[in-house]
């Protein structure tokens, strides 16, 4: 498989299509965080913890994405 066939399918047969670890990896790096939903101003928030950040590449004024895959997950793409 090719790497644009595998980033237009993440999760596919347990592995992150972005960062080519297992499910299980992200499970034993601890990688699954649980954030409160809070306001700012009329928005809601939800914080990305540091070391996720770190992981994803992720650094302050990185432009995202929410993509619904559903009535109860969504997709974040950083650009």
């Amino acid at each position: 498989m090719d790497s644009t066939a595998k980033k237009e399918e993440p999760g596919k047969a347990g592995m992150c299509g972005y960062c080519d670890l297992s499910l299980e990896n992200i499970r034993r790096k601890n990688l699954i965080f649980e954030r409160k939903v809070s306001y700012s101003g009329r928005s809601l928030i939800i914080t990305i913890p540091e070391d996720l950040a770190r992981h994803m590449g992720i650094k302050k004024g990185a432009k995202t994405r929410l993509i619904p895959v559903g009535r109860k997950a969504f997709l974040v793409e950083v650009g």
